[in-house]
């Protein structure tokens, strides 16, 4: 992936497993997705979660078909309702079809193996 394009708003190591194994696969579908909406919501995004490893994602109690695995999710922090909407709006503008809301993130995934059009809370 040419990580260069979306330079200076989002860097590979946002997006890079936290454990520490270093893996990042992000797709590169899913960051042009995410380099849209950044500009649809016009606030920043601070990349909570990117790529997981199967072992990382497993600890972190992330689903067996989570969109983290394959490349295809990003959690974008998010702590008041104000920026929530900024955010769920520009997704789905920017064509992201599986969105989680928590009080403290908002997923964006767009993992075409999992179902699509869905919003759910956790």
């Amino acid at each position: 992936m040419d990580w260069n394009k979306y330079h200076p708003i989002f860097k590979p190591e946002e997006f890079t497993c936290r454990c520490g194994c270093g893996a990042n696969r992000m797709q590169t579908h899913h960051m042009d997705m995410l380099f849209k909406a950044r500009a649809i919501a016009g606030i920043p995004f601070v990349i909570t979660s990117g790529f997981r490893c199967r072992d990382h994602n497993r600890r972190v109690g992330g689903s067996r078909n989570s969109d983290h695995l394959g490349g295809y999710g990003s959690d974008i922090r998010c702590n008041d309702s104000g920026t929530r909407w900024a955010l769920v709006d520009a997704l789905i503008q920017a064509g992201f079809r599986r969105i989680g809301i928590t009080a403290s993130f908002v997923h964006a995934g767009n993992d075409p193996a999992n179902p699509q059009d869905v919003i759910w809370t956790y």
